[in-house]
């Protein structure tokens, strides 16, 4: 009995074995073609055709089972490995434990705003002391951040999946206060109450300063240092023993210090309100009550005073005189002498 095995793909075809029965009995392998097998004609003295011979039969059988063979070695087409089917996705969130949701406060509708059926934005709930819904460019609007899922990282892959965006996230609004940086955002709403609280009080200083300094010597605010300078220092009309530069560097230092011991300070509250019981003797902040009616009263008088600074300014860069003086001309004349007027004459 004689074996035929195909020189190249030996491991991959079958041995064919070739008897020594008539060709009638000759069974091909339904292994090398998925066609229905032919009934050769039994042996006779006819010669048999060319194309059904057996030999021509098991060279097309080994030619076929040399291309099938080869084909697995040339290439297979792969799945798209980019497609989301049949693809595991895991997600992975980094942090401490998720703290409990906070229950939101809803404004209430006698809630006053900063003009009759104004919608308050979500991030001024009320909270904050004089907090009236003001904020229409959305400065104290939480940052946020977004969160991507992680980059693929197959070293099969010739180029990885970068992650996409899965979602957002905030920062708590409670403060976690360190040395470098005392509040959470440097822009965050924690941060705009403390600055505007700091320009209210010293614009509550600069008016008072400035309508009392030209109500007692006639000197508008805007010319007290030059009279300073030519005429020397002096105080309520009695000479100082300093010069203005030393006046200037008393306050330097003493004003330094104190706004160096107050951002040492890492509560929020007490940057707030410095000083304690030094600066309420009188204990009128002791009932809680109390102390939030006196804030309410500090902040609004504070924003009153940085726009009635503000309108000193203006003042003085259009007609060069003192809130009293514009005051007393507006008063002799009210309605020929107004902010229209001066500007449409200047």
């Amino acid at each position: 009995m004689d074996t035929l095995i195909h020189p190249t793909f030996h491991k991959a075809s079958p041995r064919i074995k070739i008897s020594s029965a008539p060709p009638n009995k000759i069974k091909i392998p339904s292994v090398f073609t998925r066609e229905k097998k032919r009934k050769l004609p039994t042996l006779s003295n006819t010669p048999l055709p060319l194309s059904t011979h057996p030999r021509r039969i098991l060279s097309q059988m080994a030619t076929t089972t040399a291309a099938a063979a080869a084909s697995s070695f040339i290439g297979t087409r792969l799945p798209d490995v980019y497609s989301n089917s049949g693809r595991i996705q895991a997600r992975f969130g980094f942090g401490g434990k998720k703290s409990k949701p906070k229950k939101s406060i809803k404004p209430s509708s006698d809630r006053p705003l900063w003009y009759p059926g104004a919608t308050a934005p979500e991030w001024l709930d009320g909270s904050l002391v004089g907090d009236y819904g003001f904020d229409p460019f959305g400065l104290g609007k939480p940052a946020e951040y977004l969160q991507f899922e992680l980059d693929s990282l197959d070293q099969n892959l010739a180029k990885n999946l970068a992650g996409d965006v899965i979602g957002t996230r905030s920062e708590a609004s409670d403060v976690k206060s360190t040395p470098f940086q005392p509040y959470s955002e440097v822009f965050g709403l924690q941060r705009f109450r403390e600055c505007e609280l700091i320009h209210g009080r010293w614009a509550m200083l600069a008016t008072l300063g400035a309508i009392t300094v030209e109500g007692l010597t006639g000197v508008t605010w805007q010319d007290a240092g030059k009279v300073e300078l030519v005429e020397g220092s002096s105080y309520l009309g009695q000479p100082l023993p300093f010069s203005i530069t030393t006046l200037i560097w008393i306050e330097v230092l003493v004003i330094g210090y104190i706004e160096f011991q107050r951002n040492a300070e890492l509560d929020p509250e007490k940057r707030l309100y410095p000083g304690g019981k030094f600066f309420d003797p009188l204990g009128l902040a002791a009932d809680p009550e109390k102390k939030a009616t006196l804030q309410l009263a500090e902040i609004k008088h504070a924003r009153l005073a940085m726009v009635g600074f503000l309108g000193f300014a203006v003042q003085a860069a259009a007609t060069g005189k003192g809130p009293l003086n514009n005051w007393a001309t507006h008063l002799s004349d009210p309605l020929h002498t107004t902010i229209i007027d001066t500007f449409s004459s200047s």
